[in-house]
């Protein structure tokens, strides 16, 4: 019988411990328990401590490193071809700069988000269609907060909320949201151009 050692990595992992173990990055599938545990322990790669730094791997790399410990066994690849690793030290007061972030990005797409309604609704001439419409069905030119406003603004906030899946941190559905699709799009855009600029520098680890 054949022994076979399954291996699957992501596209992109992101590691705050300087001492990387194929386990930190590789799932993998061995009948042989005590095989998988030596696999999962075995050391890959140091990053310089308290230095941000990224390593862009072959899966050719990782082949060799487990058939020098397992030379006779077949090695299946199910996962990427390539896989970054981004190494971040802890940074102090993290929660802090993260909740000050996140502050500053919600007041950002909140200021944004009513600047840029308010300019549609003045380019497409809101407020003279709502006068429009106040003397076409109620007989009457009349201004301000009218019937019409209220349910415009009312409908704008439920569409809002509708086609981005969210009310404050609770989804709606378990369909992804549109935020979420394009972020992942860009994840894996921004992964791919990584990798492919660190091959064209020769700075991708892999075999000799």
């Amino acid at each position: 019988m054949r022994n076979i050692i399954y291996i699957k990595a992501p596209k992109c992992v992101e590691s705050q411990h300087t001492d990387i173990k194929l386990g930190d990055f590789l799932t993998i599938y061995v009948p042989d328990k005590e095989a998988k545990e030596q696999l999962l322990s075995m050391p890959f790669y140091s990053f310089q401590a308290g230095q941000k730094s990224q390593l862009v791997i072959s899966i050719l790399k990782i082949i060799e490193i487990i058939s020098t410990e397992f030379p006779s066994a077949e090695i299946q690849n199910i996962g990427e071809e390539d896989i970054i690793i981004n190494y971040t030290p802890p940074a102090k007061n993290a929660k802090i700069k993260e909740g000050l972030f996140t502050i500053f990005i919600c007041l950002v797409a909140f200021f944004g988000g009513g600047y840029a309604i308010m300019a549609y609704n003045t380019d497409i001439g809101a407020k003279e269609l709502f006068t429009y419409l106040s003397m076409l069905f109620l007989g009457n030119a009349t201004t301000g907060v009218t019937c019409l406003t209220v349910t415009y603004s009312v409908g704008l906030s439920l569409g809002m909320i509708l086609f981005f899946n969210h009310i404050g941190n609770k989804k709606l559905n378990s369909d992804p949201t549109p935020l979420e699709i394009q972020m992942r799009l860009y994840e894996n855009d921004l992964g791919t151009t990584i990798i492919k600029n660190a091959d064209r520098s020769g700075e991708t680890m892999d075999i000799n």
